[in-house]
């Protein structure tokens, strides 16, 4: 039986006074509008209704659900699309491509009023009315984001974009998949007016009007109908610049990006119908594709995420009584250092005032001016906005004393990570706070269980590990102890998630889930190092898997004396296989720290800080790693990779064995949203199904006389026996 809601109408048709029409869409069931087959079937009769009664004069289309004209096509609908021949995908493309043709080819001229969310399919239909009005909401976005999933515009947005903005700007805009708001829009050509929510349907009035009057839709059509003609040696200036970049961007792993940009240079130079069928077989193509299957599945653990509420049913529902997340309204962020200043900034960036206290009145002045800076960081323009760093500037409270705690209902210690001074922290904390604030630190190695002693109402104190840049990093590990409570946990996460961040649950372990899975991979490019393997090699195998950096690059961006202090604490969990090697010691006593310092395995420009780039290697590192050389093994591009990356999975497979998380589909989540491992590989476990446990087992075979931390756990074995699999489906 159909669920309540499923039949009621997604379109609705107003005929005005004055002879206009409004057509409205209003999805239900759905947080935001989305293209399902019964909104095409709705928008099909709508437009025989107006072609079928007394013609309109002209046609206003917009949401009637507050902040989202369309948020583009139902997740449901592209996950079926791989097990369907290429015909059947090419003929879907074309039937809704047709479908938004009838629109542009309607008798009466017509103007989408675009007020929140406008995506995809969403912007492809917005893009089939002859005009289309933004407003100036904050809410307000347009973009194309199907190359995220592996995809192109598939109902005519490479065909029509190109002709309304250019070739260029319109490769560049698809490509890049990221949304832009509705006055950036205007300046790019994609709109006609930006207008305030109030405004935008008597000027989409005004617009028709004038339109009508001069007949100017009708010119439009014209033009955008005709094939743009670029000049020879521009057409391949064109496609030489941008290739160049495409493969700088994604280092040839994926192949929307340079679909986009074939499709769309190819169809600008062909007449519609052409340019829509090469939009369609690109389109086929690339949704059968391993890489689209991937990002696909990767973004339907992503909106998984964002239902759970971290306690109960993973899928949203918790068993048994429903645990309710309480609201913070007064959070705090305990330490000025670069974790707590990036968790403060997180804090102003997405509308929550924050207080931040350290005992160091010069901590606090010296971090409060890039606090702003960074929560008004303008992605758009790359820089920071002084006018909303001002407006942000009563929103930052500081103090220098935990009396300002008072107030607080969640506090989040972020100081020096040893154990005895976050202990006295969090006690005095305890001691400042009311009897229901909700008390996490920001720790990466230390174990919640111990320093929860320091508490005596341990109930509501968890952990909440932020990564560095916590700008740019959106996983949050949400540590739970042996004695956190339900309520914590829920409201913990539902925090998070206002922070706009990746909230995954772990159970408490020494380095809970992600430098768990990290230590292996970091580890074993120091063995490799010590057996004679260049770390240019090192670092160029794994990036050529798809990391976002190599190993030894990401020890340097670390920190190598933070990841000696991390590496103790495996050492002491895991010593058997994670050992802590002697040679990051021997770097830090020599004063290589990393990019920190301008000099780690790599040289760097100690100016640029965090941001240098790796010049060369440290000549002085050889002499230093001799001094625990390890014999020399033949090995060849693929075998470096198996050692990094298949330790990794092995891990993975204990972790999954302990319960650590509480669904093994989180730690995919989690390596690709902290660790960057790649995402069109889908996750460790995903990437491991891709080979199939045999294969892996088969791969760990030459290596074993490395010892236990290459040896193939029960569970692989297993796997290996029955043709199981690593992870499990998504649901709806």
């Amino acid at each position: 039986m159909p669920a309540a809601g499923r039949d009621l109408p997604t379109v609705t048709v107003e005929r005005q006074p004055d002879g206009m029409a409004l057509v409205s869409f209003l999805v239900s069931g759905h947080r935001q509008n989305v293209i399902t087959e019964q909104v095409l079937r709705d928008l099909a009769a709508a437009l025989e209704s107006l072609a079928g009664g007394p013609s309109p004069r002209g046609v206003v289309v917009c949401s009637g659900l507050a902040g989202s004209f369309f948020a583009g096509a139902d997740i449901a609908r592209l996950e079926a699309l791989p097990a369907k021949p290429l015909a059947e995908i090419e003929q879907l493309c074309a039937a809704g491509r047709d479908l938004f043709g009838r629109l542009s080819a309607a008798p009466w001229p017509s103007v989408a009023v675009i007020d929140g969310v406008c995506l995809g399919g969403g912007l492809e239909l917005a893009l089939a009315c002859d005009y289309r009005i933004a407003t100036t909401a904050r809410h307000t976005s347009l973009g194309l984001p199907e190359v995220k999933l592996g995809l192109l515009p598939g109902w005519g947005g490479t065909v029509r974009l190109a002709r309304l903005i250019g070739p260029g700007p319109a490769i560049e805009f698809a490509a890049g998949g990221e949304p832009v708001d509705g006055e950036a829009a205007r300046r790019l050509g994609i709109v006609d007016a930006c207008v305030s929510p109030e405004e935008a349907l008597e000027s989409a009035r005004r617009l028709l009007e004038h339109e009508i009057a001069r007949a100017g839709h009708h010119a439009r059509r014209r033009r955008l109908a005709e094939p743009i003609v670029l000049a020879a040696e521009e057409g391949a200036f064109l496609e030489a610049v941008t290739s160049a970049v495409i493969l700088g961007r994604t280092g040839g792993h994926y192949p929307a990006p340079p679909a986009i940009l074939h499709t769309i240079l190819t169809g600008a130079e062909a007449d519609l119908a052409a340019a829509g069928g090469l939009e369609s077989a690109a389109f086929a193509r690339l949704a059968t594709g391993d890489v689209s299957r991937q990002l696909v599945r990767v973004f339907r653990l992503g909106e998984r995420n964002r239902r759970d509420p971290g306690v109960g049913r993973v899928d949203g529902e918790p068993d048994g009584d429903i645990v309710p997340a309480a609201h913070v309204e007064h959070p705090a962020v305990i330490g000025a250092g670069i974790m707590g200043a990036g968790i403060a900034a997180s804090h102003l960036r997405h509308g929550c005032g924050v207080t931040l206290v350290d005992v160091s009145p010069e901590a606090i002045e010296r971090t409060a001016s890039g606090i702003l800076d960074e929560a008004a960081w303008d992605r758009a323009t790359k820089r920071t906005d002084p006018a909303r760093a001002i407006a942000l500037a009563g929103r930052l409270r500081t103090a220098t004393h935990l009396s300002a705690l008072a107030a607080a209902d969640l506090v989040i210690e972020s100081v020096l990570e040893r154990t005895d001074v976050k202990r006295q922290v969090l006690a005095e904390i305890e001691r400042a706070v009311g009897p229901d604030t909700v008390i996490a630190t920001n720790t990466s190695t230390n174990p919640i269980a111990k320093l929860a002693t320091a508490l005596d109402r341990p109930a509501r104190f968890c952990g909440m590990h932020f990564f560095n840049p916590v700008r740019r990093m959106t996983l949050v590990e949400v540590v739970r102890g042996p004695a956190t409570s339900d309520a914590t946990i829920a409201t913990v996460v539902a925090h998070a998630k206002r922070l706009g961040k990746c909230p995954v649950v772990v159970r408490d372990s020494p380095g809970f889930l992600v430098n768990r899975l990290l230590m292996p991979y970091l580890h074993e490019s120091v063995e490799m190092l010590r057996e004679g393997i260049d770390p240019r090699r090192i670092d160029r195998v794994a990036r050529a898997f798809g990391m976002p950096m190599g190993p030894l690059e990401l020890y340097d961006m670390i920190g190598l004396d933070t990841a000696f202090y991390a590496g103790l604490v495996l050492d002491d969990a895991y010593g058997d296989r994670i050992e802590a090697s002697p040679v990051i010691p021997a770097l830090v006593k020599s004063g290589r720290l990393g990019r920190k310092t301008g000099a780690g395995f790599y040289l760097y420009d100690a100016k640029a800080g965090q941001q240098a780039k790796p010049a060369r290697p440290d000549e002085g590192v050889p002499a230093l790693v001799a001094a625990y050389a390890l014999p020399a093994r033949d090995t060849s591009d693929r075998i470096i990779a198996d050692r990094l990356l298949l330790p990794m999975v092995l891990e993975a497979t204990r972790v999954l064995d302990e319960d650590l998380v509480r669904d093994g589909r989180d730690i995919d989540l989690a390596v690709i949203h902290a660790l960057g491992f790649p995402a069109f590989r889908g996750g460790v476990l995903a990437w491991a199904d891709s080979l199939g446990a045999a294969e892996i087992v088969r791969r760990l075979s030459p290596l074993a006389d490395l010892g236990s931390r290459m040896h193939p756990t029960p569970r692989l074995l297993d796997l290996a026996r029955t043709g199981g699999r690593f992870t499990a489906e998504v649901p709806a």
